[in-house]
């Protein structure tokens, strides 16, 4: 007689325990993807909300770039995370996947978005990469910071 025919479960135990751990495992893969996508969605919501705001869009305009963003970050992210996954980084060729990607999503939105608000929100991004070059598309956009160096500035 086996071990678990003796314990009177027919195996069943050592089932029990693999499906606990698989359960654990998917679980916690699927908490670290809801609050990733959750953070993604907080970002595309934040610049939405902002280039409503700096463009005047109507609600319909808000609505039909949201996928666009969304798309644009995700494809971003997956590019910066494979570049960190490198020993060394080729920054040129990194920068002109991203340059690429930026240039996609400019082509998309132009197709929402009229000529002068396309425009206009180049200009800032541009604007915004110029001034603060390591992180143009920060989430603390806002306005001025105070720190150990003075006021800084960002638009």
């Amino acid at each position: 007689m086996d071990v678990a025919t003796q314990n009177g479960n027919g195996g069943n135990s050592m089932v029990h325990k693999c499906l606990v751990s698989y359960l654990f495992l998917f679980l916690a893969f699927n908490t670290v993807l809801l609050a990733q996508d959750t953070d993604l969605q907080s970002s595309v919501d934040y610049k939405v909300n902002k280039m409503k705001k700096v463009l005047n869009l109507t609600d319909g305009q808000a609505y039909a770039i949201g996928p666009i963003i969304k798309d644009y970050l995700i494809k971003r992210v997956a590019v910066l995370q494979e570049a960190a996954g490198q020993g060394i980084v080729d920054h040129v060729a990194v920068k002109n996947i991203l340059n690429g990607l930026k240039e996609s999503e400019y082509q998309k939105l132009s197709k929402i978005l009229n000529e002068d608000q396309l425009k206009k929100w180049i200009n800032k991004e541009n604007l915004m990469a110029t001034l603060n070059p390591d992180n143009a598309e920060s989430a603390d956009d806002d306005g001025p910071t105070l720190g150990a160096d003075g006021a800084n500035f960002k638009f």
